[in-house]
């Protein structure tokens, strides 16, 4: 979950935080980038599913990430990123 503080000057909202929806960690956000890494979803729903129109969102910190994933049936497909900007 992000929480937004409003800023009215500018007219524009920026997270403020980042809450762990796996744990509720609490990762701070400095300059608009997350003080740590963190898995971010959002996925809207459509036609062919029982939530159709719906759109959830969620964000996990990495130990949060870590527990799910490996909890997988069908373990996860791991690449090496080679390029960093």
């Amino acid at each position: 979950m992000r929480e937004y503080q409003e800023q009215i000057e500018k007219k524009t909202e920026k997270p403020d935080r980042i809450i762990c929806n796996g744990c509720g960690k609490i990762i701070a956000v400095r300059q608009g980038m997350p003080a740590e890494d963190v898995c971010s979803v959002r996925q809207a729903w459509g036609y062919l599913s029982d939530k159709d129109g719906d759109v959830d969102e969620f964000h996990l910190c990495e130990s949060c990430y870590d527990r799910i994933t490996k909890s997988f049936t069908v373990p996860l497909t791991r690449t090496e990123k080679t390029e960093w900007l």
